[in-house]
C-alpha cells in the first residue's frame, strides 16, 4: 500500500564479550535514527538526492555492552512522488530525496577483539536483522507547515510497537528483513555504464553533534513559578485532571527531546515547541508568557498505562516546550524530560568586543541563529521552512567565513545547487527538495555564492565541477534580453523581497508587470561581474571578454531607461516611477555612481519615505553599498533594527 511518510523498524540482536569493537558503515532510504541498547545514536544519511546516496562511517564502541546488544534502525520512506502535497495526510520530510525504493537499510560493520578478530556482524544481509513495517501511525504536517518540510507525529500507544527499541521486547513474530541487492556493484552490467539506482558517496561533511542538555527550567503561566519537575525529577497528575508544564531551553536550539511517563492509561499528552510567546505575527517580549499566546508544531500521544520513553525521530527546533496532560481513569507521572541537542560541529573561531554593550549581544545572536540553521544544509529556518534556498543560504555562508575557517557546509551546499541545476538552465531555488520550485533570481545568488566561496577559499576544483552552470545560468538572462536592452519576461518565480507593497505579487517588483524590473536587470549585471572572475580565475579568457561587453550593455541600458534625474535614483522599471531601497543599493554595488554621487543615490533613497526599504533577509547588499559608499553613520543607523531584537528579547534572527 501506500508506505509514504510510513516508518520500518529493523531490529538486530547479537552477544558480545567484553572489551568488543566496532566500528559501521551505515546507510538508508529514505532517512534512518539509530539507537544502540537504548540508547539514541545518530541520523542519517547525510542528504543527497538521486544522484548522490550518501553513507555515514562511525565508531560505535562506546555503546556495546557485555553480554546481549540490541542494534535498531528506525526508517523512513519518503516517496518523492507522493511528498508534493503535504496537506494530504501522509507527510514526508521535504528536504530528504531519494530513490523510489521503499524502505531500504544498508549497514556494514564487524564486530571485533582488542586484536582485530571478527566474532560477529551486524552487516545487513549476513546478520539476523529483522524488521516491522509500522501502520499504527505516519508523520503529519500542521496548518503552519505545508510545504515547507516540518512534519508532526500523532502516536495511539495503544496500538503502537512504539517500544520496539527496548531490551525484552518480544520480535519473534517480525519478518525477517529480505536481501535485495549489494552496496557495491556486482552485475557485468555496470562495467558498461549503466549506473546503480544507490550511486553511494562517502559524506562530504563532518557528523552532526549530538550531547545531552537540560532544560533551564520549568514554568507555569500561571504565576511564572517552577512546578518542581526539574528539581524534583517528576510530576505526578491525578486522574480527570489536566497539566500543563513549560520547559525552557534558555535560547532556540535544535535537539531530540526524549520524555518519560509512568501510568496513565488513556491519557492525552500534547507536546508544542515554539521559538516564542506571541503566536503567528505577534511583535511582543519573546518570554512574554501572560499576554503572548501558545502555538506550533505539536507532538500527541494516546499513553497506554505502562512505562513508556517517547523519543521524536525527527529533530525538532524550540526555545520552550509546553507540555500539556489530559488524564484520564488512572494518574500519569511525567518524568524530568532531557534532550540531545544537534547540529553541524562548527568550531567557532571569530570574536568581537566593543565598548557597546549591545555589539557582543547582537553577535550572540547571528552566531547561534547560524549555528541552528546548520545541519546536513543550511537551512532557511530550522523550525518550519527546513529547506536550503539559495538566496538564505548564500547569506549564512558569507556568516559562516566570518565566524570559522570550516567552509565544508557551504561547499557542500554550492555542489546541492550543482545537482540541483534544470534543462532550463537555471538551479533549484532549493535543494535538496521532493518537489522542484525554481526562483529564476536565486540561481543569481547561486553564482554569487560561488565567488565568494572562491575567494575565501581558492578551490578551484569545486569551481571546475560548478562553472558550466553559470554560462547556462548567464545565457539564459540573455535570451531573455527585450528591445530596450533590459532582461524581462523571465519564467519562474522571479522572487526579490516580501515587501508589503509586493505581498500580492508574491514578493516580485511590481514594475514587472509594467515591463522589466531595474533590481533584477542590476542582479544579473553583478552576475555577470561576478562571472568575470570566476573565468579570469580558471583560465577562460574568452568568456571573460564576453561577460563584460553583455555587462556593459545592461548598465547601459538601465542609466539609459531608468535613471531619474529629478528623484536622483533609479526607477524600479523603464516606465514604472517605484522606487526602491534594492535597486539604489545595486546600483552601487555595481559601480554605476561612485563617490559623492553613490552617497546622493542611497541618501536620496533614504530621505524619501515612499522608498520602499529592504527585509531582514535583503538587507545585505544595503549594508554592503553603505560600505561602498564609505556611510558609516547611515549604517549604525540601520542596524537599529537589529538592536530592537535585544528588546524583544529574541535569542535569534528573524528571516
Amino acid at each position: 500500500g501506500d508506505i509514504t511518510g510510513r516508518f520500518a523498524y529493523f531490529r538486530c540482536e547479537v552477544e558480545l564479550p567484553e572489551k568488543a569493537r566496532l566500528t559501521a558503515d551505515i546507510t538508508a532510504s529514505s532517512r534512518y535514527r539509530l539507537w544502540i541498547n537504548g540508547k539514541s545514536v545518530l541520523s542519517g544519511p547525510c542528504k543527497g538526492d538521486t544522484y548522490r546516496q550518501y553513507y555515514e562511517t562511525v565508531e560505535l564502541t562506546e555503546y556495546l555492552v557485555s553480554g546481549k546488544n540490541i542494534f535498531c534502525a528506525q526508517v523512513l520512506y519518503c516517496d518523492p512522488d507522493t511528498a508534493e502535497m503535504q496537506t494530504d495526510e501522509r507527510a514526508s520530510i521535504y528536504g530528504v530525496i531519494g530513490q523510489k525504493m521503499g524502505h531500504r537499510l544498508a549497514i556494514e560493520g564487524d564486530i571485533c577483539d582488542e586484536k582485530g578478530n571478527v566474532f560477529e556482524t551486524i552487516t545487513t544481509g549476513k546478520a539476523d536483522w529483522r524488521v516491522w513495517l509500522e501502520d499504527s501511525f505516519f508523520l503529519k504536517s500542521s496548518e503552519i507547515t505545508c510545504f515547507l518540510g516540518a512534519v508532526i507525529e500523532e502516536i495511539d500507544v495503544l496500538k503502537s510497537s512504539i517500544r520496539w527499541k527496548e531490551k525484552e521486547f518480544d520480535f519473534s513474530h517480525w519478518m525477517k528483513a529480505e536481501f535485495v541487492d549489494t552496496v557495491k556493484p556486482t552485475s557485468a552490467l555496470y562495467a558498461c555504464g549503466v549506473e546503480p539506482r544507490f550511486r553511494m558517496r562517502e559524506r562530504d561533511i563532518p557528523l552532526l553533534y549530538e550531547r545531552k542538555t537540560e532544560f533551564i527550567r520549568d514554568f507555569s503561566r500561571k504565576d511564572g513559578k517552577s512546578m518542581g519537575l526539574l528539581e524534583k525529577g517528576s510530576i505526578a497528575v491525578p486522574s480527570e485532571k489536566t497539566a500543563e508544564i513549560i520547559l525552557d531551553a534558555g535560547t532556540v536550539k535544535n535537539g531530540y527531546p526524549k520524555y518519560l511517563f509512568r501510568g496513565g492509561k488513556g491519557a492525552k499528552v500534547e507536546i508544542i515547541y515554539f521559538e516564542k510567546f506571541g503566536g503567528q505575527g505577534a511583535d511582543i517580549r519573546r518570554t512574554d508568557y501572560e499576554h503572548g499566546e501558545i502555538s506550533g508544531l505539536t507532538d500527541t500521544l494516546i499513553l497506554d498505562g505502562k512505562d513508556l520513553q517517547y523519543e521524536p525521530f525527527w529533530v525538532r527546533t524550540f526555545r520552550f516546550i509546553c507540555i500539556r496532560i489530559y488524564a484520564a481513569e488512572e494518574p500519569v507521572t511525567i518524568l524530568a524530560p532531557d534532550f540531545q541537542r544537534t547540529g553541524y560541529p562548527l568550531k567557532k573561531e571569530s570574536s568581537i568586543h566593543s565598548s557597546e554593550d549591545w555589539v557582543e549581544k547582537l553577535w550572540d545572536i547571528c552566531v547561534r541563529t547560524l549555528g541552528n540553521c546548520m545541519l546536513e544544509t543550511y537551512m532557511d529556518c530550522p523550525y518550519y521552512e527546513q529547506l536550503q534556498f539559495a538566496m538564505d543560504t548564500r547569506l549564512e555562508a558569507l556568516f559562516t567565513y566570518a565566524v570559522s575557517s570550516d567552509s565544508a557546509l557551504a561547499r557542500k551546499a554550492l555542489i546541492d545547487f550543482h545537482y540541483g541545476m534544470q534543462p532550463e538552465g537555471l538551479t533549484a531555488g532549493k535543494y535538496p527538495s521532493v518537489y522542484l520550485q525554481i526562483l529564476s533570481t536565486f540561481s543569481l545568488h547561486y553564482i554569487y555564492m560561488l565567488w565568494e566561496y572562491y575567494k575565501q577559499t581558492g578551490d578551484k576544483e569545486t569551481l571546475r565541477l560548478c562553472r558550466g552552470d553559470i554560462d547556462r545560468i548567464l545565457d539564459y538572462y540573455d535570451i531573455h534580453i527585450g528591445k530596450n536592452g533590459l532582461v524581462g519576461g523571465l519564467e519562474f518565480w522571479e522572487f526579490v523581497d516580501w515587501h508589503p507593497s509586493w505581498a500580492d505579487c508574491g514578493g516580485t517588483p511590481r514594475a514587472l508587470q509594467y515591463g522589466p524590473s531595474t533590481i533584477i536587470n542590476l542582479m544579473y549585471a553583478y552576475a555577470l561581474q561576478c562571472g568575470v572572475q570566476l573565468f579570469e580565475a580558471t583560465g577562460r579568457p574568452g568568456l571573460v571578454e564576453e561577460y563584460r561587453y553583455r555587462r556593459k550593455r545592461i548598465l547601459d541600458a538601465v542609466q539609459r531607461e531608468c535613471w531619474d534625474e529629478e528623484k536622483k535614483m533609479y526607477r524600479e522599471g523603464p516606465a514604472f516611477t517605484q522606487f526602491t531601497y534594492h535597486a539604489q543599493a545595486w546600483a552601487v554595488l555595481n559601480e554605476m555612481v561612485e563617490e559623492e554621487k553613490a552617497k546622493e543615490v542611497l541618501l536620496s533613497a533614504i530621505n524619501d519615505e515612499n522608498c520602499l526599504k529592504y527585509s531582514f533577509s535583503t538587507a545585505y547588499e544595503w549594508f554592503r553599498a553603505l560600505a561602498k559608499a564609505g556611510m558609516y553613520d547611515e549604517i549604525r543607523e540601520a542596524m537599529n533594527e537589529w538592536i530592537e531584537l535585544l528588546e524583544l528579547d529574541c535569542m535569534t534572527c528573524p528571516e
